[in-house]
């Protein structure tokens, strides 16, 4: 089913009018009814394309080009979701502010993958990517019950009399 979904959303992008590029070849033989995907990019495709839109789960990358950025900023957090996200500069000023500004709940700089994540760092989405937090003390405070309790203190309720 997921083949055929990422099989889907690159023929639609194809349709489009899309430029997309896919690289490799298909395996042959024994292998050749895999689930197995040409990787590919779509470069500069309609916002709308579900390559954009829609979690792809296989090898399909749409390229959305941007001339500010604000512009780069506003197209990443233009999404339902917000699990992870990167930001690819030589500039570790530029990665830091546009890092800080993206709404998803882990950021690498120049590096993106989940082998990869500190583990002593919470993990967790935003927007419709999952609720809480993992790892890190914020994972383990997502298992505790806190409460405050209060009792009144006769003396320190006497000295606030007025």
């Amino acid at each position: 089913v997921q083949k055929a979904f990422v099989d889907e959303i690159i023929q639609e992008a194809k349709d489009s009018g899309a430029d997309v590029r896919e690289f490799g070849t298909l395996p042959d033989g024994d292998l050749a009814g895999g689930n197995f995907v040409r990787p590919a990019i779509v470069v500069d495709p309609e916002p709308s394309l579900r390559v954009v839109t829609q979690e792809q789960f296989g090898p399909v990358i749409p390229i959305i080009p941007f001339d500010t950025e604000d512009e780069a900023v506003a197209l990443a957090n233009d999404t339902w979701g917000g699990l992870c996200g990167s930001v690819w500069t030589a500039s570790p000023e530029s990665a830091s502010r546009v890092g800080s500004q993206l709404v998803c709940g882990y950021v690498w700089i120049n590096d993106h993958g989940a082998t990869r994540l500190d583990l002593r760092a919470p993990f967790g989405g935003m927007k419709q990517s999952g609720i809480g937090r993992e790892q890190g003390i914020d994972g383990i405070r997502a298992f505790q019950d806190t409460r405050s309790i209060a009792t009144i203190d006769p003396e320190a309720l006497a000295t606030m009399a007025h």
